[in-house]
């Protein structure tokens, strides 16, 4: 078993492998799909905008259907999904509009 405590090397391969790579619009692609792809993610830092664009490509992104509320500013106008922060309080304090931390942002 792979969780033994000191059993560190394995003797064969992974049991399940994939032959063919994961489409998200393998059937046809939805409303929501098509607007999640053509998104562009700015005001993130690196591991953010990584982290989205999985989402996205592993059909898991939800989008809002209503803006959530700023932690900066306590207005609701943060209107993209999994944002903490919104555009504006972003582009003035530097921060992250995901994470909250100051750091490079990919695309301001």
């Amino acid at each position: 078993m792979s969780s033994q405590k000191g059993n560190v090397s394995r003797s064969r391969g992974q049991r399940h492998q994939n032959t063919v790579a994961f489409k998200n619009d393998k059937y046809g692609a939805t409303v929501q799909m098509k607007k999640a792809k053509s998104m562009t993610h700015d005001g993130l830092c690196q591991h953010c905008k990584d982290v989205l664009e999985w989402k996205v490509k592993y059909s898991k992104y939800k989008s809002l259907t209503q803006p959530r509320k700023c932690v900066k500013c306590s207005q609701k106008t943060v209107k993209d999904a999994y944002h903490i922060v919104c555009k504006p309080c972003s582009l003035q304090l530097e921060i992250c509009c995901k994470c909250g931390k100051k750091e490079d942002i990919v695309i301001p």
